[in-house]
């Protein structure tokens, strides 16, 4: 649930600036109509629909419509069922609340999840009339399968890749198989190369979205014990690679006189 939920923190932090909400019916007919429309159209998995419904500065965020599904897809998102809430208006356009029932992967399990959550979306006037602002998503996602790494009864799983402006986040599951405890230390050593040799470095700040705290200060795993957590990468801003290799380093076992390595095979991404 990590990357869902990090997303749904992120736009309830914008929507905690804005004063009490009003009632859903302040919203006007055109806003309703395309609010309705853009959830409809996510409720059907019908992405290029939603795609259209965005406004510019979105729809050029994204690029085109397969870098926007491909985030749902990644988290194998359905959105079950939902209701308006709310609405507030400001200068800058208004944002709408919205219940939803939705279904997606939990990264941390492995394994289907369900949730109801609240979920603001901007509506603001485009040149065609009403256009829908749904920030916080990866331009472009992929959950790559047999993206696996393992060393010293250490067990590494790639489960989702996510491209942002400026930076990409691997959602990794560490899974300790050994009979020894291991520390993990992946911001020491960790890095991450395009099929340039090009070389990327962890992003390491006081930010709960950009740094995974766990993972910072260093995580011992007891013996049978997973954990998933994050890496994020400082990249340039619309980065499109070919291929990536992901190698998370150090990691020590209880005992043990040297660290480890977990080198993983490049994963490749579709043009």
């Amino acid at each position: 649930m990590i990357a869902f939920a990090r997303r749904s923190v992120a736009l309830a932090f914008a929507l905690a600036l804005l004063a009490p909400l009003n009632a859903a019916a302040n919203l006007s007919h055109a806003q309703r109509t395309v609010l309705g429309a853009y959830l409809a159209a996510l409720e059907h998995a019908r992405y290029d629909a939603a795609f259209a419904l965005l406004d510019a500065g979105e729809r050029r965020y994204f690029g085109t419509a397969r870098n926007y599904a491909s985030s749902y897809v990644a988290d194998r998102f359905e959105l079950r069922s939902f209701r308006i809430l709310g609405s507030e208006t400001t200068s800058a356009g208004t944002v709408a609340v919205v219940s939803e029932r939705v279904r997606f992967v939990d990264h941390a399990r492995d394994a289907p999840a369900s949730a109801t959550v609240e979920v603001p979306y901007g509506i603001v006037r485009a040149s065609a009339g009403e256009a829908i602002h749904d920030p916080g998503h990866p331009w472009r996602a992929d959950a790559p399968t047999g993206a696996v790494a393992e060393s010293g009864g250490l067990r590494a799983t790639i489960r989702k890749v996510s491209f942002f402006t400026g930076r990409v986040e691997f959602v990794v599951t560490f899974e300790n198989r050994g009979s020894r405890a291991v520390t993990l230390l992946p911001y020491g050593r960790s890095v991450l190369r395009d099929a340039n040799g090009t070389v990327y470095r962890p992003i390491a700040v006081r930010a709960s979205g950009l740094t995974d705290a766990e993972l910072y200060l260093g995580l011992r795993l007891p013996s049978s014990a997973r954990y998933t957590g994050f890496m994020t990468f400082a990249t340039p801003e619309r980065f499109t690679p070919q291929t990536l290799q992901l190698t998370l380093a150090p990691a020590l076992a209880d005992g043990a006189d040297e660290p480890f390595d977990l080198p993983f095979a490049p994963i490749a991404f579709a043009a």
